[in-house]
């Protein structure tokens, strides 16, 4: 299959005579000759993609079209690099030049870099990961800078036939849908109707025929905009209602449930086993769903004599991140893997994000279960593959500081929420 694959593209000379890399030229060609807007100066134009071989690829085509006037960055980037970056990129530089129009780049910049004179973002390919479409679109986004009283964002998508294959542009607007709605991000980065709702994608995807099962996901958001619809004044005295609330209601399974926001959402079960004595798990709002749904008839019940005595030791209890004994085993070995780490010599330029990673598990415990898990599998024996990894963590999480951007959105907010369901 590969080597047919490559005589395919051998024979169609797909690499003399590129479609997309055609189009891409013919769209920047198209900018560039546009007048540049009334006090605005003349845009220039940053063309991201996830790989350094398409990067590499792009790098004569564009240079042919556009000679002298693209800088490229497909790997480590030098001193020098960064100047030029700075010189022709940042608006907030004292040594202005114009010696380029177009960046062509990979993520190694998609993070900690002002670009604002560039007014167009041009995504070759969409990351699987839509944080990292977030991070790109940030470098001309930025806040206080304004530069251009509008930003485009160009996006290539696969055809519909190899979407069918790639199905990343379905992907990663779904996860974008979901940013929308958890975060609040309000920028149209797929799509110029996109809206924080799924859209035509999200219709698509619901009368898909291969798709067996309704998401979970699916169901909350049909199940809150169907009260939305049918209660509206329901869904404003939301607003109004205070920061601890507590319910009873009549379940046969008997339970308090805790659920606590603060940053993020941490949900407790609290139950009595045989002996009488008080167990505390850790739980997902998918399991516990069925238990705190009910209809808008439902008769409200007084606390039980046991509420208080549950609610303290749900507050109480330090949530691990997971109650099962594999992940907990994952735990161990991804701490037991930090301490080495730290002890390595080689690692001196990794130290600060190492220290990092031991504060977030040992204080806060941010890392979701696969981060933990690829801490614990680092290959601690190849110090080259090790910094990758590490790098390759670094960048998912978030940057260096990750930790602190946490903390400090978690300061932002004014308000813990505790609701608190009791099942009697």
């Amino acid at each position: 299959m590969y080597k047919e694959i490559l005589e395919n593209i051998k024979k169609l000379k797909l690499i003399e005579n590129d479609p997309k890399a055609n189009s891409l030229v013919e769209k920047i060609k198209e900018e560039l000759s546009k007048k540049a807007g009334d006090n605005e100066p003349k845009r220039k134009i940053i063309v991201f993609s996830e790989y350094a071989d398409t990067v590499n690829h792009l790098r004569p085509i564009l240079e042919k079209h556009f000679p002298k006037k693209v800088l490229t960055v497909a790997g480590d980037l030098s001193k020098q690099t960064i100047g030029l970056l700075a010189e022709n990129f940042d608006a907030g530089n004292k040594n202005q030049k114009d010696d380029f129009e177009i960046l062509l780049a990979t993520d190694r910049i998609s993070e900690g870099f002002n670009l604002n004179r560039a007014g167009m973002i041009i995504n070759y390919d969409i990351p699987w990961n839509p944080v990292r479409v977030i991070q790109r679109v940030g470098r001309i986004n930025r806040i206080g800078k304004k530069v251009f009283e509008k930003l485009y964002i160009i996006n290539f998508f696969p055809t519909e036939q190899g979407a069918e294959y790639v199905q990343s542009r379905k992907i990663a607007a779904n996860k974008m849908f979901m940013i929308h709605n958890i975060l609040g991000e309000d920028v149209q980065i797929f799509d110029s109707n996109e809206k924080r709702t799924p859209a035509n994608l999200y219709k698509k995807i619901q009368s898909d025929p291969d798709e067996q099962e309704e998401s979970f996901d699916t169901k909350i958001y049909n199940e809150f905009h169907k009260i939305k619809r049918e209660n509206p004044k329901l869904i404003e005295r939301l607003e109004t209602f205070p920061p601890r609330v507590k319910v009873a209601k009549n379940n046969k399974n008997k339970s308090l449930l805790v659920f606590i926001k603060k940053g993020s959402l941490y949900i407790k079960k609290v139950t009595e086993n045989e002996k009488g004595e008080i167990e505390v798990k850790v739980a997902s709002l998918e399991k516990v769903y069925k238990e705190i749904k009910c209809g808008k008839d439902e008769k409200k019940m007084e606390l039980s004599d046991k509420f208080w005595r549950y609610y303290e030791a749900a507050k109480n209890y330090k949530s691990k991140q997971s109650s099962s004994r594999s992940e907990q085993s994952i735990e161990v070995k991804a701490s037991n893997m930090l301490n080495s780490l730290l002890r390595q010599s080689g690692l001196e330029e990794c130290k600060t994000f190492l220290e990092t990673l031991r504060e977030d598990m040992d204080r806060y415990e941010t890392l979701t279960p696969n981060s933990l898990r690829r801490i614990a599998k680092m290959p601690i024996n190849n110090i080259s593959k090790l910094k990758n990894e590490l790098g390759e963590l670094r960048k998912d999480l978030g940057g260096e500081n990750y930790l602190e951007l946490d903390k400090q959105r978690a300061k932002n907010i004014n308000k813990e929420l505790i609701i608190a369901v009791e099942n009697r």
